[in-house]
């Protein structure tokens, strides 16, 4: 494990961060558990924790997400953003804040029921077309889930607690050892990393 920064100059307007590291595979047990901590820390559009801090209270950036590609074997965890050169550092040492902050402190009972309710609610559009149903009964297949998955899903999300947030966060992120890439004007952007 080691942090690595990649920089890559360009002469653009908006510098691009991407923070990222090893993730989880699809049949991890965690999986749900890491889904929920996930919504709650990026993927959760305008309700979750990265564009709360970073879009609604500093104003660095329109974007800013997270997420946790899976596969048979391990996936990869990511967060990324767009902002101006200049607040480039300002916006990296807040995902890495705020990945820190997961993993430290518990998340609250709003924002537990939030992703779950969101999660849950949205499991049925996943469903809404024969091609979703086709990709679906594909992927069902193919991670061997079970032919009562469409069933299961929604008991396995409303089973993950605060605890077990915390729990994944502090097992799957990690705010020390990540791959930093900035495509930014270097010269603007003068990262610290």
């Amino acid at each position: 494990k080691t942090k690595k920064a990649v920089k890559i100059d360009r002469d653009v307007t908006q510098a691009t961060i991407i923070i990222g590291h090893l993730g989880i595979s699809r049949d991890n047990p965690d999986y749900y558990a890491v889904s929920v901590m996930n919504y709650i820390l990026g993927s959760g559009g305008f309700s979750s924790r990265l564009m709360q801090k970073i879009r609604d209270e500093l104003g660095l950036a329109y974007d800013v997400r997270s997420f946790f590609t899976t596969s048979k074997e391990k996936g990869l965890f990511q967060a990324e953003v767009q902002t101006k050169n200049e607040s480039a550092n300002t916006a990296t040492e807040e995902i890495l804040k705020q990945i820190e902050k997961i993993r430290e402190e518990k998340v609250s009972d709003e924002e537990l029921s939030g992703a779950k309710d969101y999660l849950t609610g949205s499991f049925p559009r996943r469903l809404d077309t024969s091609r979703k149903i086709a990709d679906f009964l594909a992927t069902v297949e193919f991670y061997n889930l079970g032919l009562d998955y469409a069933e299961k899903y929604v008991s396995f999300i409303n089973a993950v607690t605060k605890e077990d947030v915390q729990r994944v966060a502090g097992k799957y992120l990690d705010a020390e050892n990540f791959v930093l890439i900035v495509v930014a004007n270097q010269k603007k952007a003068e990262l610290k990393y």
